[in-house]
């Protein structure tokens, strides 16, 4: 969140009420904390500051700061602490310990991967204690309990343990010297060891510095940490370098010969720094619910900002709400909390953005849009890239990017009737057949037997085979135009098609060939449902095809069977246009 430079907004004093809110508020989060640590945090002899900050993701975020050091920062209503006020209180929040090396995936704006944690016993449910998802936590490094990281934990420790330890752990918010800390006086990392929390120092000659330093694992692990000089000179306890072993294990060693071991066990060395990198352009912890609203807001600012009004809830959904999601994203109202559009409407229409009316039973629209509302004009519009321009909503939509649609030729089956006349040329019963191919068997039949007409060249002098195979019962004719041998030929064989996939041996299929077919059809008290048939005829996946139409206008759509064969799509509502444009998409 921190680890691009933000905007400072405003900066101001903070009321006497302002701090007996936010006290109320981090007792109420934080139930452990006790009153004298309570007031030791947030002491009425000191000024505190509250800044309003806008990050480069355009989130707003209130910090609060003691002496000009940030001790907290809020965002979506939930207070996190920031490093500086941890160095302090290493147990204030749930913490996780990981590897030294992992500490530069987190400051790059990576999320805590689980195999990367290090567990302090055999790995199960309640190893590093019971919590739930969202619950706010710190990361350390291995050797040193002030924490580098603050954040919230992505699973909680039940799914932890029934995933495997696999998949991410802790969404990273604020780290050790990212523009947050910076925002502070830049104090550099402390060494706290064991439960004392207390700070080590090296003598000066051990490390060849001018002055003692203050020390930890990271420095033996990583350049990338620096500790600072320190300038107490009368430390009563130093370190020497640490030794590494083989198994891994390491010690600390203090000037009386004491040694404290790290009794930290590892659920997994080789995937520890297994990392998933943040997006700059999105950040990790948006949730459902977050880019829900946000694809709403940046709707109501942008493309719907002179929609004409009355429109559809849905129409609004897929044409307006769809192509403000981020690229790579899909816009799933059943992955979110409210589950349904119309709920998801409903809490908008509570905070005064919009008003929604019921058009007719089941059928809702969005009558009055307030572009006036004081949290709309703030929202700013998320720098987030989009899909691209030149595709439609609908066409993000189309499932199946890898799909082509058939090549569909006509054909003919050989039947008993013109069986005789077509084994001159090696055809069998049922045998299939261009229409081409038997104008083919026609003309050289009729040239080979010397069939024209010298008078007349267009007609054709009918023999036995001919008059058996073309001319119709109670009929006689000595000629025929050329022209009508093959319809009539054509009249006395099956139709029938051939479909050609790309990569498959084509398929004959009996009769004609069936078009998709959209109908409505009413259901129940004046609810209406689309129907698509014969979609599988054409390779279409109807689970993948399904999918696309549920996000895509957000209602429900199921797979019927109507026979043994043959299966439907039944989405809610009318939606004719919207899998028109879909249909069309695949084809293309």
């Amino acid at each position: 969140m921190f680890h691009k430079e933000f905007r400072v907004k405003s900066q101001t004093v903070m009321r006497g009420s302002d701090r007996k809110k936010l006290r109320a508020d981090i007792k109420q989060q934080y139930a452990g904390i006790s009153e004298e640590q309570l007031a030791e945090i947030i002491s009425t002899k000191e000024e505190m500051l509250t800044s309003k900050l806008e990050t480069h993701s355009h989130e707003t975020v209130i910090v609060y700061s003691i002496q000009k050091i940030p001790i907290f920062f809020q965002t979506e209503k939930i207070v996190y602490p920031t490093v500086y006020l941890l160095w302090k209180f290493p147990d204030f929040v749930l913490t996780f310990t990981t590897w030294p090396e992992v500490f530069k995936k987190l400051e790059g704006g990576a999320a805590l991967m689980l195999p990367g944690v290090i567990l302090p016993g055999e790995c199960s449910a309640n190893v590093l204690g019971d919590f739930s998802r969202d619950c706010c936590c710190a990361v350390r490094l291995r050797g040193n309990r002030a924490p580098v990281a603050v954040g919230k934990t992505a699973v909680s420790s039940t799914e932890m343990f029934h995933l495997g330890m696999k998949g991410k752990g802790v969404i990273v918010l604020h780290t050790y010297q990212d523009f947050l800390w910076k925002f502070g006086d830049k104090s550099e990392l402390p060494i706290l060891l064991a439960e004392e929390a207390q700070c080590l120092t090296v003598p000066s000659e051990t490390l060849g510095f001018g002055e003692a330093s203050l020390v930890d694992d990271v420095s033996f692990l990583t350049d990338h940490l620096q500790c600072s000089l320190a300038t107490d000179k009368s430390a009563d306890l130093e370190t020497l370098p640490v030794p590494r072993t083989e198994t891994d294990n390491f010690f600390l060693k203090t000037s009386e010969g004491e040694k404290v071991e790290d009794d930290c066990l590892v659920a997994d060395l080789s995937p520890c720094v297994a990392m998933e990198q943040e997006d700059n352009s999105l950040p990790p912890m948006e949730m459902p619910d977050d880019l829900l609203y946000k694809c709403f807001m940046y709707a109501l600012k942008t493309n719907a900002k002179r929609v004409k009004l009355p429109i559809l809830t849905s129409t609004f959904f897929r044409n307006h709400m769809v192509p403000c999601c981020p690229k790579g994203r899909n816009l799933d109202v059943k992955k979110s909390s409210y589950k349904k559009l119309s709920k998801f409407l409903a809490a908008m229409q509570e905070q005064g953005f919009i008003k929604v009316e019921e058009q007719t039973k089941g059928v809702e629209s969005i009558a009055v849009i307030d572009h006036e509302h004081d949290e709309l004009r703030s929202f700013r519009i998320p720098s987030w890239p989009l899909s691209e321009p030149e595709l439609s909503s609908t066409e993000q939509q189309t499932p199946g990017s890898n799909y082509s649609p058939p090549e569909i030729t006509d054909m003919l089956l050989v039947t008993a009737d013109v069986l005789p006349f077509m084994k001159l040329y090696g055809k069998e019963k049922g045998s299939a057949m261009l229409s081409s191919e038997v104008k083919q068997c026609l003309t050289e039949y009729v040239k080979a037997n010397d069939l024209q007409d010298p008078a007349n060249k267009r007609m054709v002098r009918m023999d036995m085979l001919l008059t058996q195979t073309l001319v119709h019962k109670n009929e006689y004719a000595e000629v025929l135009p050329f022209a009508d041998l093959l319809p009539r030929c054509e009249e006395k064989m099956k139709p029938a098609y051939r479909l050609s996939f790309p990569g498959k041996e084509p398929e004959i299929k009996k009769g004609q060939v069936q078009p998709v077919i959209l109908d409505i059809s009413q259901r129940g008290a004046n609810k209406k449902v689309t129907t698509i048939d014969n979609l599988d005829l054409y390779g279409i996946d109807l689970t993948e095809f399904a999918s696309a139409v549920q996000k895509g206008v957000a209602c429900s759509a199921t797979i019927d069977k109507i026979n043994k064969d043959d299966k439907r799509v039944t989405v809610q509502g009318n939606q004719i246009k919207f899998i028109g444009q879909l249909l069309k998409g695949l084809h293309q």
